[in-house]
């Protein structure tokens, strides 16, 4: 069965401490029969985020048949950061869209003009934008799926389908909201269960945080979803048939030929 991981990291450091190669990445996805993995960024969360969207996607053009790379921006910045998803997203190797706003430190709420303004190009593009989720104040769920209300043209992704505490809303939100969908990121196989009868495997995505762990976290959140008992259409749906959707694979294949060998206009120094 075909596998794609949508919520990974591959970056060579973070807060100070070296991450792994993209070698050992991919190795790791290989150990564990992962086809497919959509990568985002660590330092461009808290550093230049032109600079590392760069990295990224150098990163990610050494294996582009296995890797996609999503963008990130710092939404304080503005008309800046509404210019720098429209520099990445004109590049189609960029399939998405990654914040996290615990760490990048705002509440959509404190954004909302800019945030607005990026989901708006996210949907002109047909591509995803996820949010880390689940840890409050800045990334509740609620938080998260109230930015699907206000732009229900562009498809966003819950990175952890509540985490912990929020598993439960996320479920009803799920249900309620057509265009939010949830990566299981970190909830259990008990919680995927509920999380399909509420809303649906249609809307359910597997994801590992792979990246600023070793292989065995991507094997132990696989064990997850297996034990969950899934029908094969339901398994099929959260371990490749939904993330595939969102990153239109079916008209856009990906190839080993499709890497950019130029980084996007913007230098890397």
């Amino acid at each position: 069965m075909s596998i794609i991981d949508f919520h990974t990291h591959l970056d060579e450091a973070w807060l100070g401490n070296s991450l792994m190669s993209s070698e050992d990445f991919i190795a790791g996805l290989d150990k564990t029969g992962v086809d497919i993995a959509c990568i985002f960024t660590m330092q461009g969360f808290y550093e230049d985020c032109p600079r590392h969207n760069d990295l990224l996607l150098k990163r990610a053009d050494r294996y582009p048949d296995r890797l996609i790379p999503f963008a990130t921006v710092d939404p304080k910045q503005g008309a800046q950061a509404v210019k720098e998803t429209k520099r990445c997203l004109s590049n189609p190797r960029f399939r998405g869209m990654k914040f996290h706003t615990w760490i990048q430190s705002f509440a959509p709420s404190m954004v909302k003009e800019t945030m607005i303004d990026i989901l708006h190009c996210a949907a002109e593009h047909k591509v995803p934008v996820l949010f880390h989720d689940g840890t409050p104040p800045y990334a509740t769920t609620f938080q998260i799926a109230d930015l699907a209300r206000q732009v229900p043209e562009a498809d966003i992704v819950l990175g952890h389908a509540g985490l912990a505490d929020y598993v439960y809303p996320a479920g009803q939100l799920l249900r309620d909201i057509p265009n939010l969908y949830a990566c299981l990121c970190g909830p259990r196989c008990g919680d995927l269960q509920y999380l399909i009868q509420e809303a649906g495997s249609h809307k359910i995505l597997f994801g590992s945080d792979f990246g600023i762990a070793e292989w065995l976290l991507l094997a132990e959140r696989l064990d997850n979803v297996y034990a969950a008992d899934l029908s094969p259409d339901d398994l099929h749906r959260v371990l490749y048939q939904n993330a595939a959707r969102l990153l239109k694979l079916d008209q856009s294949p990906l190839s080993a030929a499709d890497a950019t060998s130029i980084v996007p206009k913007g230098d890397l120094t």
